[in-house]
């Protein structure tokens, strides 16, 4: 069998560590990897012939109708397509209380995570922090692409269930404020998950008094009564 020749784009470390290991499946041969925008835009102008699929991961800007219709564009989106498209599906799904998702390999157009789903492989959200749930993302990423890789091109997507879609915005930086009644109003496991949601890299959770002071939560732990 011929090999499957490979783009990878993604710029975040996990992303990168993610590729390090996918790389070294025997059936794939990586003809470039793309790390920054810039490298992006410069392949943008400058196609590479003779891809099969290009692969995003952790990918933030736009990708053009011209390539998702020019070349096989999948992605790794976390959740269980079809809930949970859009912006912040981790932040959104764990605030939910959604502690046992999913990886979708999806196929990557004009329309929001629409996609046809190739694959999943069970998501654990738990942890203290996103260093955390970037950590089984990343594991179980990378045991995703190689079930898909094993089983490429064999491997047929399928439509999305569109009555069973949901949709959630990217959350704004000022939605990570915690007002002094909502530590009455929720419990101390909806805080918790609050606020781990919101630890580095994104926007952190934080209560502010009337002259703009603010009190940020960089950690929590959460300890079970015995």
């Amino acid at each position: 069998m011929n090999k499957i020749n490979v783009v990878f784009c993604g710029y975040r470390d996990w992303a990168n560590d993610i590729f390090e290991e996918v790389e070294k499946h025997k059936q794939i041969n990586v003809k470039k990897t793309i790390r920054t925008f810039k490298e992006y835009k410069e392949f943008e102008d400058n196609p590479i012939a003779d891809v099969d699929l290009i692969l995003f991961i952790g990918w933030s800007w736009i990708i053009p109708d011209y390539l998702t219709e020019g070349y096989l564009c999948l992605g790794i989106h976390p959740s269980d397509l079809p809930q949970y498209r859009g912006g912040s599906p981790l932040q959104n799904q764990i605030i939910n209380g959604v502690l046992n998702s999913k990886v979708s390999l999806i196929t990557l157009s004009s329309k929001l995570d629409a996609g046809e789903i190739w694959l999943k492989e069970d998501l654990s959200l738990l942890g203290d922090s996103m260093e955390d749930v970037f950590d089984n993302i990343t594991q179980r990423s990378i045991a995703l692409l190689n079930s898909f890789f094993n089983g490429y091109p064999n491997i047929k997507p399928i439509k999305q269930d569109i009555s069973k879609a949901s949709y959630f915005k990217r959350r704004k930086p000022e939605e990570s404020k915690l007002k002094l009644d909502d530590f009455n109003k929720m419990t101390l496991k909806e805080l918790y998950n609050f606020i781990r949601c919101l630890t580095d890299p994104y926007p952190n959770a934080f209560i502010e008094d009337n002259e703009g002071n603010r009190l940020v939560f960089k950690n929590v732990n959460y300890i079970p009564a015995k």
